[in-house]
């Protein structure tokens, strides 16, 4: 139902840039910059993703830019060493599914990028929030998975479903008559952030050091020599930068340095 923020934030883009080129008629664009702006409000509590966004670059091809938006190597500083990471492969596959023209018929901008989360980002939302919130007995909000539902919400018209960039339109006309004003009109809604950075400098800091600063992670091939130092130091609020570091050394230590183990497993 384009709910999340990031299509508000890529199309208001697009709207300046259509307002620029005259192009609101080319079929690319659902929306326009004077029907958009009403709604901008609920991008409030986004501005540190909307300037990292606009930071480097504008007015680029719609896969460039939704890339760019989504991609959470972008805060790396050099932590991973030289050719651990292909940034041009990466866009590659990004690509194969962004610009798929058999699952993408009508190719408006919000169907690629509805598109692409469904096949990409679902999945590991649904791995990571739905599975974890169930076998904690929390109440996590997660997309619909009725696939009646999906098969004909994939069908609507971009126009429909993102009229004049309102998001989730359909759901709050279709409830409307429900729901209270309270609710359907709110805009200080936010997503279910962890506070890490704060963790990093207390609960967990000794942890995050010890394993950073240790002699299997100051040996590995993977990190650039010296620079997981202080790292938690040039953390964002909102970074996972850290988090992604600390998962793959684990994930290293897990099953890479014991792999003999298991390999005796199987004798």
């Amino acid at each position: 139902f384009a709910g999340y923020a990031r299509y508000l934030v890529a199309y208001f883009e697009q709207c300046l840039k259509a307002a620029i080129d005259g192009t609101y008629k080319d079929g690319h664009f659902v929306v326009t910059a004077e029907t958009i702006i009403p709604n901008l409000g609920v991008l409030r509590e986004y501005k540190p993703m909307i300037t990292a966004f606009w930071k480097d670059g504008l007015f680029e091809s719609h896969d460039k830019r939704y890339f760019r938006l989504i991609n959470r190597f972008a805060d790396l500083g050099g932590e991973v060493a030289a050719g651990m990471l292909d940034p041009e492969q990466a866009f590659a596959d990004f690509q194969g599914i962004f610009n798929n023209r058999d699952n993408v018929h009508n190719r408006a901008y919000l169907d690629q990028m509805l598109h692409f989360d469904m096949k990409t980002l679902l999945p590991a939302l649904l791995h990571v929030e739905d599975r974890m919130s169930m076998a904690h007995g929390l109440e996590s909000r997660v997309p619909f998975l009725d696939h009646p539902l999906i098969e004909f919400v994939a069908t609507v018209p971009a126009n429909v479903k993102f009229h004049h960039g309102n998001p989730k339109v359909m759901l709050k006309e279709g409830f409307g008559h429900v729901l209270p004003k309270s609710v359907m009109q709110r805009r200080d809604k936010m997503g279910f952030p962890v506070p890490l950075s704060e963790w990093y400098r207390s609960e967990i800091s000794g942890f995050v050091q010890d394993l950073f600063s240790s002699r299997a992670a100051r040996e590995r091939s993977i990190y650039t020599p010296g620079a997981l130092k202080d790292v938690t130091a040039k953390e964002g609020k909102f970074s996972r930068k850290t988090w992604g570091l600390m998962s793959l050394e684990l994930w290293y230590r897990l099953f890479q340095d014991r792999a003999h183990e298991y390999r005796a497993l199987l004798r």
